[in-house]
């Protein structure tokens, strides 16, 4: 899902006809503020109104375990650059 300009990873267990559903009727009705939780089982709270740009992509992706969609264990998500990029080995 993206907000205006910055991309948000949903949680495996995210209902997507739910959440866009939400969106339309939020920007619809003047703006609401949608809940969803996203990748590391986090809350994210946005605001919609009929001036904020929200787009939706499916992306098959491996099953994370950990991505349970409970908000009471969350975890970090390794950043692209912490996981691949070893400077150490760069020429």
């Amino acid at each position: 899902m993206t907000v205006n300009d910055t991309a948000y990873l949903l949680a495996q267990d995210q209902d997507t006809a739910r959440i866009e559903a939400e969106s339309v009727s939020a920007a619809q009705g003047g703006g609401a503020i949608l809940h969803v939780t996203v990748v590391g089982n986090r809350t994210l709270d946005v605001l919609v109104t009929p001036g904020v740009a929200v787009t939706f992509e499916t992306v098959d992706v491996d099953d994370d375990d950990r991505d349970d969609g409970d908000t009471n264990a969350p975890y970090d998500v390794p950043d692209f650059d912490d996981s691949y990029f070893h400077p150490e080995t760069s020429p």
